[in-house]
């Protein structure tokens, strides 16, 4: 995923969190957030205080490859995430691949997508899975799932209570795409140039 933004403050009023001194003077702009990397979330701390702190993407391995994605539709059901608490992953996209294509997806207003999480307590500080559901029309041709979007209006009752009824597909005309270089597949590259639209490799008729 990605989180260019590069103003903090914009990201913390989004989520109507405090702020994590820490975490501020640390903030960069990300153009290629992989697994097991650092990335914000917002959650609601001990105190009962809306907080946005730094977490790694991903819970424990299992078979030997961290879990970075939850199904909304089996979330009850996983022993996993049994004791994980609700948090928000602010992105302001994430990638898809079709055909070896990879594709950014974004918001079409321009504006931080905020993805509904979950949480647990890790050896260095929290970390998180991102809760996927169904795709819409616009993800469906690259993969069939995508990350549960939840609006700004809805934040506070994901964090207060498990509001499964949020997790649902967004809306078509909440996304658009282009194509990007292959260059994303590498976890260590991280540049604003990533995020630049080319040329695909097969013309698809994507959206």
């Amino acid at each position: 995923m990605t989180l260019a933004e590069p103003d903090w403050e914009t990201i913390r009023a989004m989520l109507e969190a405090e702020l994590d001194p820490e975490a501020a003077a640390a903030h960069r702009p990300r153009y290629n957030v992989a697994p097991t990397q650092p990335h914000p979330i917002a959650l609601v701390a001990a105190d009962g205080k809306r907080r946005l702190v730094p977490a790694t993407w991903g819970f424990a391995p299992v078979e030997g490859r961290p879990l970075i994605n939850a199904r909304a539709e089996t979330l009850d059901s996983r022993p996993t995430f049994a004791n994980a608490r609700r948090c928000v992953v602010p992105a302001d996209g994430f990638y898809e691949w079709r055909e070896q294509q990879p594709y950014w997806f974004h918001a079409s207003d321009g504006k931080l997508l905020l993805f509904a999480g979950l949480c647990e307590p890790g050896p260095n500080g929290p970390r998180f899975v991102v809760i996927t559901t169904a795709a819409n029309a616009v993800v469906a041709p690259a993969h069939d799932r995508m990350p549960a979007l939840l609006a700004p209006s809805c934040v506070a009752e994901w964090l207060a209570r498990p509001a499964g009824e949020l997790l649902l597909p967004a809306p078509d005309a909440a996304l658009v795409a282009h194509p990007v270089s292959d260059r994303v597949n590498g976890a260590d590259r991280d540049e604003p140039s990533l995020l630049a639209e080319v040329r695909p490799r097969h013309q698809l008729s994507l959206f």
